[in-house]
Parts: C-alpha cells; structure tokens; sequence
C-alpha cells in the first residue's frame, strides 16, 4: 500500500488500522485483497509474528524474524512467506503487530526446515 510520510504519522496516532494487501508476499497466509487488522506499535512481539512495517513509501506486511536490541537503533529482520530476507527495519519504520492472521504451527515448522 503506498503512503507517504505524513500518513504514516497520522496511522502511528492510532491505537489500531485496518487495510488492503496489495501484493503476494505473504499468500496463502493472507491473500491479495484481504483486509487486515493492525495493533499500531505493539510491543509484545515475537519470532513469527506478522508486522506492518514502512519502505520507500510503502507499508509492507512480512513475519518477524528476528530482532537485535544488542544495537541503536534497534533492527527487525523479517522475511516473506517464501523465505525471502528483508533488509533490517529500524524501529522507528515499524508500524505495527497484524492482528487478523497468525502463522499456523506447520507454516512455522516447515520454515524452520527449509532453513
């Protein structure tokens, strides 16, 4: 979904938002033209969660890898559902927890396989 920085802001004022997939990153988890439910700014975060994050203008749905509080600023890896590896995300481009989809324990399992 493209929007620009001021959007953005205005989404981070929000204590949840919902919107569209435009892309396949993440099928057969949530398709193309799915609508999702987003805590903004969740803390609770872990291994397989699914995130929103901002990217050249762009808010983009993966699952959470990884984090790195050992650094400043801390950095989240993600990745999409195929396996294909994000650059790290800053903290301050991360919008927020996906509430409406969970990845299933056999999605979990057959990741941590092919790894």
């Amino acid at each position: 979904m493209q929007i620009n920085k001021e959007t953005k802001e205005k989404i981070l004022t929000l204590p949840f938002f919902k919107g569209r997939i435009v892309s396949g990153s993440m099928v057969p988890v949530i398709n193309i033209g799915e609508e999702i439910t987003v805590e903004v700014k969740s803390r609770k975060l872990k291994r397989f969660d699914i995130i929103v994050f901002w990217r050249d203008e762009m808010l983009i749905c993966h699952y959470l890898w990884n984090i790195n509080r050992f650094i400043e600023p801390i950095l989240l890896q993600t990745r999409n559902i195929r396996g294909g590896k994000d650059y790290p995300i800053k903290e301050e481009d991360y919008i927020g927890k996906v509430l409406s989809h969970k990845l299933s324990l056999f999605r979990k399992l057959k990741i941590l396989l092919t790894q």
